[in-house]
């Protein structure tokens, strides 16, 4: 008996590890941020930054690439980017086209960042697609629909992976609750100081969500942030 508690006490001990290697901090940016300041969270401890590359006025974020470059520069492990729409600007699928020939054309790719013969500059691993704010998009939500998947299948056509960034609160009312992107991942904010999945409730079609926002407007280490978990 005491060899078999031993053993289960050794498996909940090896699943807790587990647990703790699996989980990542990061951080989401809006503005420029430097390569010191992606040091200094990498030192305390954060893993991966997504970095806004399309703003809401409808133009690419010229912040974008510098950015992408000193987090990759600064230490992290992982970085994506996030696009806020421009709905009343029309053409989702040219917003994601100029968002990824810009990045492009300063040396940000998605994936491998290869030019077929060599590496080149950095990569990322995703484009996140910013659904809030009413005031944003239309008042009809077949209308939002409709254009958040014109921007999606322009992202699957060129080859990137798309997720989706949302909340309840911001999804039912833009959409009307639509579960037609519940195959994409989901990022979601709450702002509870929890670095935890806890507290996720589905929506969406959503059943499990690919990240967390847990603590906005954060200023940690000289920059800007919004803090995340996954």
């Amino acid at each position: 008996c005491d060899l078999e508690n031993m053993q289960f006490l050794f498996a909940i001990v090896v699943l807790a590890l587990i647990g703790t290697v699996l989980s990542y901090h990061g951080v989401d940016v809006s503005q420029a941020t430097s390569q010191s300041d992606f040091s200094c969270m990498k030192s305390n401890g954060y893993s991966f930054a997504i970095v806004r590359v399309y703003c809401s006025s409808g133009h690419t974020d010229s912040n974008g690439p510098t950015t992408m470059h000193n987090a990759w520069n600064g230490g992290m492990s992982h970085v994506d980017g996030y696009i806020f729409p421009c709905y009343s600007c029309g053409n989702p699928a040219k917003q994601m086209d100029d968002t990824i020939s810009y990045l492009s054309s300063h040396a940000v790719r998605f994936g491998g960042a290869s030019n077929g013969t060599e590496s080149v500059g950095v990569s990322y691993g995703m484009l996140w697609i910013d659904v809030e704010g009413t005031q944003y998009w239309s008042s009809s939500t077949s209308n939002n629909v409709n254009f958040i998947q014109q921007m999606v299948d322009e992202g699957k056509k060129k080859g990137v992976s798309i997720g989706i960034y949302t909340s309840n609160s911001q999804w039912s009312p833009i959409t009307g609750g639509s579960t037609a992107f519940k195959s994409y991942p989901l990022w979601y904010p709450h702002y509870d100081n929890s670095a935890s999945f806890s507290d996720f409730v589905p929506f969406g079609g959503w059943t499990k969500p690919a990240i967390k926002q847990y603590a906005g407007d954060v200023s940690f280490c000289g920059a800007g942030v919004d803090k995340n978990y996954y």
